[in-house]
């Protein structure tokens, strides 16, 4: 009987207890893809301290901490990662960028491993960072042997990525598609949720800057007696609490701060539409379109140059407005807010697309045939 292959993940956090989209996803493939038996995997991190350790997640995935000493843009500062990768053992590495602390550590490592790079995002706010940084980049890039965007409109439209298009292959990504569907205790709270604030909007994510949530805003500004909720935290609060009550709409705007998965599925369940009005290519995907489809629930989306309108096919899904139009934000809305049967067509369309694209048992499926094929041959000799 062959031995199990070491697939190890790189990235600086993971899920729990990090919430994030790109922390989500990696926790979501080492648990599925180590129930695999070809598979033994484990997951390098940066630890939040000095302290690093170790842990477990479900179905045997090892998390191993690196310590760090802070972070810089983002970035940890823990040069531990290079030591790590060295005693690693992998027979592949699978690297989440963009993660500069892994990947400096990886071409400094002198490591032959082969290693696969799941391509989330570009570096797109630290301009001046990512000049230094480019030609570093593109010699990792250039080691990997395959290269997974996360859609092929990013693929399309990423300069860093064009010089590797042949090796690369889009692999969406996707959600356990069962976790959004609603409880007993769920269903009540969204009864409650209508109850309260009658066809509301929602708005679900990281109160970020490049979120665009100023314009949604100022959409509803013009939207006499809509409400608006907005789940999640983040540095912008602040500042939207203040815009809110300048534009006079204060008592119809309700931040609820960060949100379990079991509110995030009732609010889902009960909105009218979910709102992404994201205006920076700093959104690459919005995996919050996927959970919104998966509670039937109609989208609300930009047309960014990434994978954002490709998820929200507009007006099949949901419908798709230039990004930073307040006033094509509010025709949409009205739209939608005035036409239950759109809605209804819409969310039902949005589910199908969801169940048949985006579910996490078919993201890991492709991805582990991106390991069979870098490790074919590999496999073979441990037969």
């Amino acid at each position: 009987m062959s031995r199990r292959l070491r697939i190890i993940h790189v990235y600086k956090d993971v899920y729990p207890p990090v919430q994030g989209g790109i922390e989500r996803t990696i926790e979501r493939l080492a648990c599925l893809t180590a129930r695999d038996e070809r598979f033994q995997v484990e997951i390098i991190v940066a630890a939040p301290s000095f302290a690093g350790g170790e842990r477990n997640l479900a179905d045997g995935v090892r998390v191993r901490e690196v310590a760090s000493c802070g972070r810089l843009l983002s970035t940890p500062l823990a040069p531990g990662f290079l030591t790590a990768l060295r005693r690693a053992n992998a027979d592949l590495f699978h690297f989440h960028v963009p993660h500069p602390t892994g990947e400096l550590a990886f071409l400094l490592s002198g490591l032959d491993t082969p290693a696969v790079a799941t391509y989330h995002s570009d570096i797109v706010r630290q301009r001046l960072t990512l000049r230094a940084w480019r030609p570093l980049l593109q010699r990792f890039l250039r080691r990997m042997q395959v290269i997974m965007p996360t859609s092929q409109r990013y693929l399309e439209t990423s300069v860093e990525l064009q010089p590797h298009r042949t090796r690369c292959r889009v692999v969406p990504l996707g959600l356990p598609t069962d976790a959004y569907s609603l409880s007993l205790v769920t269903a009540k709270r969204a009864v409650d949720l209508r109850d309260r604030h009658g066809d509301f909007i929602l708005f679900l994510g990281c109160l970020r800057r490049y979120k665009g949530l100023p314009f949604l805003l100022e959409a509803l500004a013009g939207l006499p007696r809509r409400r608006l909720l907005i789940a999640g935290a983040g540095p912008m609060r602040s500042h939207l609490e203040a815009l809110a009550r300048n534009l006079g709409i204060a008592d119809r705007v309700h931040f609820l701060g960060a949100v379990s998965h079991e509110d995030a599925v009732a609010l889902l369940h009960a909105a009218a539409v979910l709102v992404l009005p994201s205006h920076q290519r700093s959104e690459a995907f919005g995996l919050c379109q996927i959970e919104a489809m998966l509670c039937e629930l109609p989208v609300i989306s930009t047309d960014l140059p990434t994978g954002v309108p490709e998820v929200n096919r507009n007006g099949v899904t949901g419908l798709v407005v230039p990004p930073g139009d307040v006033k094509a934000l509010r025709h949409a809305l009205n739209r939608l807010l005035g036409d239950a049967e759109l809605r209804k067509r819409m969310g039902s369309a949005g589910r199908d697309r969801a169940l048949s694209e985006y579910s996490d048992t078919l993201m890991a499926h492709r991805v582990m045939e991106v390991y069979a094929q870098v490790l074919g041959n590999k496999r073979a000799s441990y037969s």
